[in-house]
This record gives structure tokens, C-alpha cells and sequence, in this order.
């Protein structure tokens, strides 16, 4: 293993449609640390983390990447699990929207935070999906991936909460 400048490298959100800037997330993660852990939110709004966990799987297979997959309530949940690390041996990496969040990792933990260029986003993808421009999807979702991706998208547009109750008949 080459020496890199940190031991640990952690970041932490939904990952729901993970696209080229995601990868490119993590590829600059392991490109400062021998070992990248990636947080993925529970939040009960995101699919499901099996679902993301193996699109992060098949995105990053070919690119011998030492990762770990952390499913997590909360980003300082997941900060914890290194937080015992000297803090010159972790770094956490973030989307450059979420600038706060590395100032916060920089503050509590003493980490270097490492901010990237946001170069797309979920959204941008649930509407390339949604209005079927496969071409645009091709350039920023890796074709690995792609028909992973439209997959989640198709199950995150069909679920929904239901708001009627179910009927009991031993209450009516």
C-alpha cells in the first residue's frame, strides 16, 4: 500500500442517485487515504441503504478503492466510529455544498476538511430521469450504473406514504 497522506478518510450523506461527482468524491478520498468510510444517511426519506450500498459496490469495483460502507442516523454518528484516531490521521471530505459540515468535522475533531467541486446533483438526475433525456443521464450517472440508478429513481418516484388507514372491522 503507497503511503498517503492520511490514514482515514470519511464522508457522509444520502448517496440516493449516485452519479460522476460522487465517484469522483470518493476516488479523491482514496486518493489522500489508505482507507475511505462513506456514511450513508437512514434518514427515512432516503431508499433504502442496501440499495445505495450496492450501487457505491458496483460504481467503485473497478477502481480498487479500500472502502467501507457505514450506514448512519446522523454525520457526527459515523465521525464517532474514527473519532479516536489522532486527528492528523483522519481527513473528512464533503460536496462544496456542504462546507458547513467540514468546518464542523474541522472544529469537533480536529480534521483537515477537504471540499470538492459539486459538479452535479440527485436532483438534476431525478429530472433527466423523469423526463427521459438518456443522453444528458450518460454524461454525468458512470454507465455502469445507469440502469441501477434509473431503477432507484423509478422506486423512489412510486413509493409513497399511504395516508389512509387500513379498515378494521372489529373497530367499525
Amino acid at each position: 500500500m503507497e503511503n498517503k497522506q492520511f490514514k482515514i478518510a470519511v464522508t457522509f450523506g444520502r448517496f440516493n442517485l449516485l452519479h460522476k461527482g460522487h465517484v469522483m468524491l470518493f476516488q479523491q478520498m482514496a486518493d489522500y487515504a489508505d482507507e475511505i468510510i462513506i456514511g450513508l444517511s437512514n434518514n427515512s426519506k432516503n431508499l433504502s441503504f442496501a440499495d445505495r450500498k450496492q450501487v457505491i459496490d458496483l460504481a467503485l469495483a473497478p477502481l480498487g478503492i479500500n472502502y467501507t460502507v457505514v450506514e448512519a442516523s446522523n454525520p457526527f454518528e459515523l465521525f464517532e466510529l474514527v473519532s479516536d484516531k489522532e486527528p492528523n490521521l483522519v481527513t473528512a471530505f464533503f460536496g462544496e455544498d456542504q462546507n458547513s459540515l467540514a468546518i464542523a468535522a474541522h472544529r469537533v475533531y480536529g480534521w483537515v476538511p477537504k471540499t470538492i467541486e459539486r459538479l452535479s446533483s440527485s436532483t438534476v438526475v431525478r429530472t433527466l430521469i423523469d423526463n427521459e433525456e438518456w443522453d444528458l443521464l450518460g454524461k454525468i450517472v458512470p454507465s455502469r450504473i445507469i440502469s441501477n440508478v434509473i431503477r432507484l429513481r423509478t422506486y423512489e418516484r412510486n413509493r409513497r406514504p399511504s395516508t389512509v388507514l387500513p379498515y378494521n372491522s372489529a373497530t367499525n
